[in-house]
């Protein structure tokens, strides 16, 4: 099998091919969804890929997350493949991944992310709940209960770490029990972030230039980005512009 060793452009070449895939089935299916993170920064700074940037990132709604990921996983191309509990035996995110089938990456950041079977890039399809602020806390300490409880199903957290990692969200969940959120304030959660954004003024959805495309985000964009990045318009130093992967191969 011959393997190259692929540059910045092949990556967002590949990457961007396999986003419209997934971004087509979710709009012909009317399944909402926002581009996030990075890939929500590179559109608003850059009108496409962060250069330095090798994966891509989009927000799924909780009570459609289910529904979305079932379309994809029945109509992807026969070159992408869907990620999840019920497709990788030791899969133990909170969300699902669509993997690109003729590439290989490594990961020097998350080596955690190498026991899984299918090694290629990936689109995240990360979770992202509306929900009132008063229960925030809660949401977050269950959503990192769940996680500790999986790595260690799976066997790839030692009991050590386990033990670490419990009685430190014990510590957590007892802070958090003096946390008064508002009943009434509506917000969006993430499930990967310990982090929440009031949702007055980030909808509707709107489109946003990536590319040659336009894709779904938050309407408030400068509220989302502010929020995760701080200063979103200035470029990070250059000893910190790291991708993800410390390797990706084409096969």
């Amino acid at each position: 099998m011959t393997k190259i060793s692929a540059t910045p452009e092949m990556i967002h070449g590949r990457l961007y091919h396999v986003a419209k895939a997934v971004i087509s089935i979710l709009e012909a299916h009317d399944m909402p969804y926002s581009i996030a993170y990075g890939t929500l920064l590179g559109a608003v700074r850059h009108q496409g890929f962060i250069p330095w940037d090798d994966d891509f990132d989009l927000w799924l709604f909780d009570d459609t997350y289910d529904e979305a990921i079932e379309y994809l996983r029945n109509e992807l191309p026969d070159d992408m493949f869907l990620e999840d509990a019920k497709s990788e035996p030791l899969y133990f995110h909170a969300w699902a991944h669509v993997k690109d089938l003729n590439s290989i990456t490594t990961h020097a950041r998350y080596p955690q992310d190498d026991e899984y079977q299918h090694k290629g890039l990936h689109v995240d399809l990360y979770r992202c709940r509306r929900m009132k602020e008063a229960g925030w806390w809660e949401f977050v300490d269950e959503e990192n209960r769940k996680y500790i409880e999986r790595r260690r199903s799976k066997g790839l957290i030692s009991d050590k770490e386990y033990n670490i990692r419990m009685e430190k969200l014990r510590g957590d969940i007892e802070a958090h029990k003096t946390f008064k959120g508002d009943p009434d304030k509506d917000i969006i959660a993430f499930m990967s972030e310990r982090k929440y954004i009031e949702d007055e003024g980030l909808f509707p959805l709107v489109k946003y230039k990536f590319e040659d495309s336009e894709f779904y985000g938050f309407k408030g964009a400068d509220k989302v980005l502010t929020e995760f990045y701080g200063d979103y318009m200035t470029p990070p130093p250059v000893d910190n512009r790291e991708p993800i992967h410390s390797e990706v191969l084409f096969i």
